[in-house]
């Protein structure tokens, strides 16, 4: 049950940081569509994830048959996460895969979404602090 609270506790913002990742690139009435696309992968992956795992415990193998199955699902997702550390941007000044005049375009587009061109920010502790104490919420 430990293990089970602190991987929750690592993916709990998981699900509201894709939709502000995805809120840097695209627009408001174009996000909507994009957010559809990433909630609807979850109950696609639980289509196949019954068989597969069925499929990879049938097998006789040297150690137990779960395990197999932990390290056949569990190694790529923390082969992804390293890379992906390395690859999600901090800003889209930062992005190494954009040249100048995409650059421009997206900063283009930031714009005219929130009106300024700068769109990072630091955390504000005390608004956190108020937040995480609210009991209504």
């Amino acid at each position: 049950m430990a293990l089970r609270f602190f991987m929750g506790l690592t993916e709990a913002g998981y699900g509201p940081g894709i939709p502000y990742l995805l809120s840097f690139f695209y627009l408001r009435h174009e996000l909507g569509f994009r957010c559809g696309i990433f909630l609807s992968a979850a109950p696609l992956t639980n289509t196949f994830a019954g068989a597969l795992a069925y499929r990879i415990t049938l097998g006789h193998s040297s150690i137990a048959n779960w395990r197999v199955l932990f390290l056949i699902e569990g190694l790529p997702t923390i082969v992804i996460a390293v890379v992906a550390f390395f690859f999600l941007l901090d800003s889209l000044e930062k992005a190494r895969f954009l040249d100048k005049d995409d650059k421009r375009i997206v900063r283009f587009r930031g714009v005219r979404r929130v009106g300024n061109s700068k769109r990072m920010g630091g955390i504000d502790w005390k608004d956190m602090g108020a937040g995480l104490l609210n009991l209504k919420a």
